[in-house]
């Protein structure tokens, strides 16, 4: 017998609660926006949603954020909302990742999404989200707000369509190349001065976002088009409502390229292997006795000091720790100051091989490229070990539509 929950919208023609039960989603961002998705995601029944942030709940989110009370003041926002989902709905299994992005999530999890929501409010996360989305088959619905707009765009997981990068001007590239560190630009971005917005915006962005992944969670382009490569922007001010097709621009350097990661060598799949171990084990199996690994973010295993030269090993190697230039970097030898020495790049000589990817920072089911130095031609693997969260240890990879 059908749940009496989902009675009347099984009544719609086309529904599918099989199909939404199964779903799984990951959500970015759980400010107002984020709390409408996972709402709404919540009533309908959606089976798994995984829901990042790294924030804490303030008095000021309560105005705008439905998920969040008094109580819940200086909780992690991702805590407070999984527990106000289950009062929803406990059929909905929400999953938190306390953390910023590329700290939490590696690629892997999302090849075990069917829909990445972007609720985030700068340029360096969306290219993060776009980039995991993208590369792993993932349709990314992302979603913004000011005062009287609600927008959202929607980016197929192929590589034949417009990405976010796509949509960044000159000026944009610069801005987030000057600034090399995609984790501290996100952190200062999300601790600046934001644009104001509204309750009344974030519901109806959230409605239009949820209701596109319900339709390509369906897969039936003839009756529930999906408008993939298009911006949907809503105007409440003067309640008007336009789509935009989004352009894609060849030269993108951003573009993600979609891929699948190969069959790992057979020792590949201790969770405590160190970082020489996996290379070893790809080398072996290739017999690529130069082949390296290029990891999804940068590694500062070392400071040179600009006045007099010195270079000091750094004593914790973290590839989540943020920038290193937000940090008190002086040399220990002159007291000047020093830069970092970032790579992404494992050749075996590096000092810090003896760690795991797990001691380093990389998030469970991180993808690195293993290849030749000089040579485009790569294959992305997937790093050993599941998340700790039950819920997710046992999700498989999702196949394309």
């Amino acid at each position: 017998m059908m749940n009496e929950r989902y009675a009347q919208l099984s009544s719609v023609q086309w529904w599918r609660q099989d199909l939404l039960k199964t779903a799984r989603a990951i959500v970015v961002g759980a400010g107002a926006l984020g709390n409408e998705v996972v709402k709404n995601l919540a009533l309908l029944g959606w089976g798994t949603v995984v829901l990042i942030d790294f924030d804490r709940v303030e008095s000021g989110n309560l105005g705008k954020s439905v998920l969040f009370t008094e109580k819940d003041i200086g909780r992690p926002k991702v805590v407070a909302a999984r527990a106000a989902a289950a009062r929803i709905n406990p059929d909905c299994t929400v999953v938190p990742l306390d953390g910023e992005l590329r700290a939490v999530a590696g690629a892997g999890l999302f090849a075990r999404m069917d829909v990445a929501f972007g609720c985030v409010d700068n340029a360096a996360a969306r290219i993060a989200l776009g980039q995991l989305a993208g590369l792993t088959g993932c349709l990314f619905v992302d979603g913004g707000l000011t005062a009287w707009e609600g927008v959202l765009r929607l980016y197929a997981p192929d590589d034949t369509s417009p990405c976010y990068g796509c949509t960044l001007t000159e000026e944009d590239l610069a801005d987030l190349t000057l600034r090399h560190s995609c984790l501290a630009y996100a952190r200062r971005a999300q601790y600046g001065q934001g644009v104001p917005t509204t309750a009344l915006g974030a519901s109806v962005t959230a409605a239009l976002m949820v209701q596109q992944a319900v339709k390509w969670i369906h897969d039936d382009p003839e009756t529930l088009p999906v408008p993939v490569g298009e911006e949907i922007r809503v105007d409440l001010a003067d309640d008007r409502y336009f789509r935009i097709a989004l352009p894609r621009r060849e030269d993108c350097w951003l573009h993600p390229r979609t891929s699948s990661p190969a069959p790992a060598p057979a020792d590949w799949d201790r969770a405590d292997t160190d970082w020489a171990g996996l290379l070893s084990s790809w080398r072996d199996a290739t017999d690529q006795p130069d082949a390296v690994l290029r990891l999804p973010m940068e590694l500062n295993a070392r400071v040179t000091c600009l006045q007099c030269g010195a270079v000091r090993a750094v004593d914790h190697i973290q590839a989540s720790s943020g920038s290193p230039g937000d940090k008190d970097n002086s040399c220990s030898e002159c007291g000047g100051r020093t830069v970092p020495d970032l790579s992404n790049v494992v050749t075996g000589d590096e000092t810090w091989t003896g760690l795991s990817p797990r001691a380093t920072g990389f998030p469970p089911w991180s993808w690195v490229q293993a290849g030749l130095l000089g040579v485009d031609t790569v294959v992305h693997l997937e790093l050993p070990g599941a998340p700790p969260e039950p819920e997710l240890a046992g999700l498989d990879p999702r196949g394309r539509k």
